[in-house]
């Protein structure tokens, strides 16, 4: 019954003593007969096998993206010193090209001035012997005396500027030959290391491919539902 001057209290508790307390039935009953249709896992004291995720700090999948990335970044490393591979490998080309075309027009023109020496010595000769007297014997003493100094004097009218000039562009086409033989080996040089570059990051991608299979092996074994303890009855 409520008094008119007191507010009815809005909770309503109700207390059993321990002999008051209702039956209730148990959900699990002990008989070994009734078959039991709850799994032991759905209870939170049950181990299910699985490794707990606060016992250690795993991220295969930022793991994952990292081994991707890194793949990305090595095979766009290992593209980049292809096409600096095959740069260096036209640039020695042409190189040796240009180097063949100098030799081959050194030799023209030492065949072109060795020609021309022994036109001019076989002018100067031939010139020598019309300026000379006709007498009884063509080897006489002043012939024969004679004979070099009007060689000389003969070979001597263009010989010295030529002579000069066929030395000043042979000593050029040696030097650009120097020159191209060093850029070759510069070339060469740097060619070898490219070649060592690309072996390194060719070994690199294999080993971040190995690590990115076990690391994919690793989170497919880590998805599989553990196996459940065979039970002794069917043992």
């Amino acid at each position: 019954m409520v008094h008119p001057g007191k507010s009815r209290s809005t909770h309503h508790t109700v207390r059993f003593t321990g002999d008051e307390m209702p039956k209730y039935k148990p959900i699990v009953s002990d008989s070994t007969d009734s078959p039991n249709y709850v799994s032991s896992q759905s209870y939170p004291g049950q181990d299910s096998g699985a490794p707990s995720p606060e016992a250690f700090n795993f991220q295969p999948a930022a793991q994952r993206y990292r081994h991707n990335e890194q793949s990305k970044s090595m095979s766009s490393q290992l593209m980049a010193l292809k096409q600096a591979n095959q740069r260096l490998e036209k640039e020695k080309f042409n190189i040796v090209s240009e180097i063949e075309h100098l030799k081959r027009h050194l030799e023209k023109e030492e065949a072109h001035h060795l020609q021309h020496a022994r036109t001019a010595v076989a002018q100067a000769i031939q010139g020598m012997v019309t300026k000379c007297p006709v007498s009884d014997s063509m080897f006489s003493q002043c012939s024969v005396a004679d004979l070099p100094n009007v060689v000389s004097r003969s070979v001597a009218k263009n010989a010295p500027s030529r002579n000069a000039d066929n030395k000043l562009a042979a000593a050029r086409l040696m030097r650009d030959i120097a020159e191209l033989r060093q850029r070759v080996a510069q070339v060469e040089a740097r060619l070898a290391n490219e070649l060592k570059r690309k072996r390194q990051a060719e070994l690199d991608i294999i080993r971040l491919r190995k690590e990115l299979s076990s690391t994919k092996s690793f989170v497919a074994s880590l998805r599989m539902p553990p196996l459940r303890k065979q039970c002794s009855k069917f043992a």
